[in-house]
């Protein structure tokens, strides 16, 4: 159990990733510190859970 995101950090993983693009890679701790700068999450656990998303974003993109 645990595998599955909650509705609200996809939503807003997808919309942080739709405003910037360029921002994003598969490197977990650059997509960490980038939507730290965002302002966007105030919480620790969620913001990198979003940026663990990222990473899953971005791949499926890919291919």
């Amino acid at each position: 159990m645990g595998k599955i995101k909650h509705t609200f950090i996809k939503r807003g993983a997808r919309r942080i990733y739709e405003q910037s693009p360029g921002e994003f890679s598969t490197d977990f701790n650059k997509n960490k510190e980038a939507i730290k700068t965002k302002d966007v999450v105030e919480s620790k656990s969620i913001r990198n859970k979003m940026a663990g998303y990222m990473i899953k974003i971005i791949k499926n993109k890919q291919f």
